[in-house]
């Protein structure tokens, strides 16, 4: 579960997630007329979240809506929503989902977009939260009660409901402040764990909110990968996903963009279950799947363990589109350079790409993400991964200053990975001097699986154009 102190350790140097996980696509970010949504309503015929449900599961590869009403009143239709309506949209989604085919979810977009503010979905927490008095019919217009501008206040009482989560909507530098300042924005001030544990994620992109279009053509040219590498520097466990925002009847149709979420079957439970672990995406294909994995473990995973971490980025894609390039990044909180992430690995014209970490430090928790573009320009963002390696972390020797030899032990491999383009030879012989493997003339990377030597003494020995080194291996059966 997304709470901070728990980690999922590595068993023998890897923990493999057992479960086979599907792709699902949809969008968690739209209104209805409860609030200031389906503005198209005379033409449309759809005025609440059970139309809206009903227009939404006949769209083009979409799985799930999620509808997050405005919490608050202001005036009629700007937002206009009143507190009678959140239990009826509970009771709507209730009514419309459909486990295994079209899931429904209901919830509300918490806050105002003001300077210093900014608006967060809230799903999971049945109550609505609000700060409204004297509204006409209503009186007080929320269940649960928190100040217009108190952040801190909805972070914290969000944490503290069991399988209630927020998802940051449409974020700017400066909101989500708790001092009505720039320095106290949740961008620019310290790491504070309570929200971590109640923030789950941020869109890619967002919009456009006002799009009437129904032809899935309507892209958001904006992004907001830059803050999420920021939230990511700070420290914050956060995954990706991407929002539509809709106000007018064209849920899932104003554009083909899709949070794709990874949960074993398309039900309510399991969806929820996979936001609150942070295995999700953002896509701008609707039928594209993004699979990241580290030492076997999918994105939104939090781990340690005293194997380097291996990741494998697979690009597939229903339409037989290519992938151009797929990027890994790495940071770590607080990294002294100030680069919130960088690129470590890149591969061209492929679907496929796979990348071991042999510069990791123990004690430091590193986060690792994947984004890929394809040939179409289309655009692939995944949620990280969080590793910490603790010593020891494989026995790394250096061979020059482009070559170097790895024995991990837990992972019962002998790894050389250089830089050079020149090929070497690598050669392990028994104590006795009884040569068991050899290989000729490898390049870039070379991986041997060891684990069926015996326990014992051997000797491994490098030669790249006429330098060679030999090392004790120390090897242990398991």
């Amino acid at each position: 579960m997304k709470t901070q102190g728990v980690v999922l350790f590595l068993l023998f140097g890897r923990l493999v997630f057992s479960q086979t996980l599907n792709h699902y696509y949809g969008n968690l970010h739209a209104h209805t007329g409860f609030s200031d949504g389906n503005k198209d309503s005379l033409s449309s015929g759809v005025t609440n979240p059970s139309g809206s449900y009903a227009y939404a599961k006949l769209s083009q590869n979409f799985d799930f809506l999620g509808i997050s009403e405005h919490n608050h009143y202001s005036s009629a239709n700007n937002p206009g929503f009143k507190l009678p309506r959140f239990q009826e949209g509970l009771n709507m989604a209730q009514s419309e989902n459909q486990d295994h085919q079209f899931v429904c979810l209901f919830g509300m977009e918490w806050g105002v977009s003001s300077t210093f503010n900014g608006h967060v979905l809230i799903y999971g927490f049945n109550q609505l939260i609000g700060w409204e008095v004297g509204i006409p019919g209503v009186g007080s217009n929320y269940s649960v009660f928190n100040a217009k501008s108190d952040y801190d206040g909805l972070f914290r009482k969000v944490k503290n409901q069991p399988g209630a989560f927020c998802y940051l909507a449409h974020p700017y530098a400066t909101d989500f402040s708790t001092g009505s300042s720039a320095a106290t924005a949740l961008a620019n001030a310290p790491y504070n764990a309570a929200y971590d544990s109640a923030i789950v994620g941020m869109p890619l992109r967002s919009g456009l909110a006002f799009s009437t279009s129904q032809n899935y053509d309507d892209y958001s040219s904006g992004n907001y990968l830059d803050y999420y590498k920021r939230l990511l520097y700070i420290g914050y466990h956060l995954g990706i996903g991407y929002d539509h925002d809709n106000h007018y009847t064209n849920f899932g149709r104003s554009n083909a963009g899709r949070m794709v979420v990874m949960a074993p079957s398309l039900t309510r439970a399991n969806l929820m279950n996979a936001f609150y672990e942070m295995r999700f995406y953002a896509s701008d294909d609707p039928n594209a799947e993004l699979n990241f994995s580290l030492n076997q473990n999918p994105m939104g995973s939090i781990l340690a363990g005293n194997v380097y971490p291996s990741i494998e980025v697979v690009h597939l894609d229903r339409d037989g589109e290519q992938a151009d390039s797929i990027k890994i990044w790495r940071g770590f909180k607080n990294d002294p350079s100030g680069i919130p992430a960088q690129i470590v690995h890149q591969a061209k014209s492929t679907d496929v790409t796979q990348f071991t970490d042999f510069s990791v430090q123990s004690g430091i928790e590193y986060y690792y993400f994947s984004e890929i573009k394809q040939t179409d320009g289309q655009w692939l963002v995944g949620s990280p991964i969080w590793y910490t390696p603790q010593a020891p972390v494989g026995g790394l020797k250096k061979f020059n200053e482009e070559t170097n030899v790895l024995y991990q032990p837990d992972a019962q491999r002998v790894y050389v990975y250089s830089t050079s383009s020149l090929p070497f030879d690598i050669e392990v012989c028994s104590a006795e001097g009884r040569c068991l493997h050899k290989q000729e003339s490898c390049k870039n990377n070379y991986t041997w699986d060891i684990s069926g030597l015996n326990s014992g003494i051997y000797w491994l020995r490098l030669n790249q154009s006429g330098q060679i080194r030999t090392w004790p291996l120390y090897h242990r059966q398991r």
